[in-house]
């Protein structure tokens, strides 16, 4: 089972990034708003920034200790690293981008292959093409499958489905938590999406100007909704006396009876929290799932705790 301690202070600039806690086996998710260290916590793991002082160890190994004078290089740390704008290799296809890194493995270290990740993100008629001929989601699945095929102890990811499509995102993120299971594999996972975040039952590490150790549940991070969106917000639309819809959802008392293409959902509306000037409701179906609407619409909506929603999501607008 691989984890992952750490404890220590990164400087850059200006920005102070004070760290300290620990994951273990499974999808581990961290959450807090832009430009607060986020990114560079995962950059510091993977070694890209050095850190002032600390340690980080992942599976026993320290592979940063200010005190021991240890600082193992990236290359060297068995870390998979997919980051918000991963470089693809221009001058290679798809199939060399994936298989650059496992070429370079020991037998022992071959636990998944590069063509086992190709069938798993669905990219093999992309194999002959170079990333110029990619669009933003297939940059992005390549992406995931080369750093999965590089078999790493510890797989960081920084927002990785922010350029795939709702649909295929739900279907990728399963396929990593089911490989995050069978490999024993720890995983590392920046959002902003609650509508991920709702997947988990582990605490999540709450990242604030600069602070990273406090784990908080899905539950409490929502009291930060007032002045952060990071759900489905829903503004203008048009309004029937059955249903709201906008661009990104519709949301009705009664069920659908057309059948346009995008994600169906239905359940009990657990809990309302409302504010100034939006209301969030938290939908009980297969999992939690959160919806922002205007408090005018709501109140015309006239729904309440343990009403049943129909709700249709055309496009996702979480950020």
């Amino acid at each position: 089972m691989s984890n992952i301690n750490f404890n220590f202070i990164s400087n850059i600039g200006d920005f102070t990034l004070k760290s300290n806690s620990n994951f273990s086996q499974g999808v581990n998710f961290i959450w807090g708003r832009s430009g607060n260290g986020k990114s560079t916590l995962l950059n510091n793991i993977a070694g890209f920034i050095t850190p002032e002082e600390g340690e980080i160890i992942i599976n026993e190994q320290i592979i940063y200790s200010s005190i021991k004078k240890i600082n193992v290089p990236p290359n060297k740390r068995s870390i998979s690293y997919v980051q918000q704008e991963d470089s693809l290799f221009p001058y290679m296809n798809v199939l060399d981008n994936v298989e650059f890194g496992y070429k370079f493995l020991d037998e022992s270290q071959k636990k998944i292959t590069p063509y086992d990740v190709i069938d798993i993100f669905e990219i093999r008629d992309l194999l002959s093409l170079y990333p110029s001929q990619l669009s933003g989601g297939q940059k992005q699945k390549v992406a995931l499958a080369r750093s999965l095929a590089r078999n790493g102890q510890i797989l960081l990811l920084d927002e990785p489905l922010n350029s795939i499509d709702f649909i295929s995102g739900k279907k990728i993120y399963k396929a990593i938590e089911k490989l995050s299971e069978d490999l024993k594999l720890c995983v590392l996972y920046i959002t902003h999406s609650i509508d991920e975040i709702s997947r988990t039952n582990k605490e999540i590490l709450y990242v604030n100007d600069g602070n990273a150790n406090e784990k908080k549940t899905k539950d409490k991070l929502l009291r930060f909704w007032d002045d952060e969106t990071f759900i489905n917000e829903v503004h203008d639309g048009e309004f029937t006396e059955k249903s709201f819809s906008s661009k990104s959802v519709m949301i009705s008392k009664e069920s659908f009876t057309h059948n346009d293409i995008g994600f169906y959902f239905s359940g009990s509306i657990k809990s309302i929290l409302k504010k100034s000037k939006s209301t969030l409701i938290k939908i009980e179906s297969d999992k939690d799932y959160f919806i922002s609407l205007d408090n005018d619409i709501f109140s015309k909506l006239e729904l309440g705790v343990n009403d049943k929603a129909f709700c249709f999501v055309y496009k996702n607008l979480f950020l």
